[in-house]
């Protein structure tokens, strides 16, 4: 997998986001971690990723409004939601919201690998 992936991990969680992190290292993407929202928002001002993954339940503002963000800003960042909910989320609000796929807790690498792959190449 190409190495030029730029990755932001958006989450107030550091084993959540060290997990995620050596997950996604594993397939040669370069991650940067954000530990809210707000920080998050501000380092996709700054700079272009490929792939935003945002937990779903952070303290000010969940990866939803992230996503949003993302979306009416009009960026070309795919956004993967993490959690650890097992219920189904709608995919219609979920498309609505901007975000492109759910990515399950505890992590699989299979699945990261496969919806990189599914979104972004």
């Amino acid at each position: 997998m190409s190495n030029s992936f730029q990755i932001l991990i958006v989450s107030e969680n550091p084993e959540m986001q060290a997990e995620l992190r050596k997950n996604l290292s594993r397939l040669g993407c370069k991650v940067k971690c954000a530990m809210s929202s707000e920080i998050g928002i501000e380092e996709l001002k700054k700079m272009n990723y490929d792939a935003v993954f945002a937990d779903l339940c952070v303290r000010e503002k969940g990866g939803r409004a992230v996503a949003r963000w993302v979306k009416n800003e009009s960026m070309k960042s795919k956004v993967f939601i993490v959690t650890s909910w097992k219920g189904e989320l709608e995919s219609n609000l979920l498309r609505l919201d901007g975000i492109h796929a759910v990515i399950h807790k505890p992590f699989i690498f299979s699945e990261i690998r496969d919806k990189i792959l599914e979104h972004i190449g």
